[in-house]
């Protein structure tokens, strides 16, 4: 299982930065190396990864928001509707 967040972190990482440099979303990247490296694809992720994947997409979310800028949600919330 070690081996496969190793395999998902370091080409995730690269994918970002190549994506990053043709000036396209990083999310796209992520995704991409998400679809790839899968079971359905490549094999290269052991199947017990989707024992925990649930927990995964938990702490992506979690992530996700405390990434958030406060000043962009505070610039949404005073737009007039």
């Amino acid at each position: 299982m070690l081996l496969s967040f190793t395999i998902i972190f370091l080409v995730g990482l690269s994918a970002t930065a190549v994506f990053e440099k043709i000036e396209l979303p990083r999310i796209i990247g992520m995704l991409g190396v998400g679809i790839i490296v899968s079971l359905y694809i490549l094999g290269l992720i052991d199947s017990s990864i989707l024992g925990i994947s649930s927990e995964l997409r938990q702490i992506a979310l979690i992530r996700t928001g405390l990434s958030l800028n406060l000043s962009d949600l505070k610039k949404l919330t005073d737009l007039p509707c």
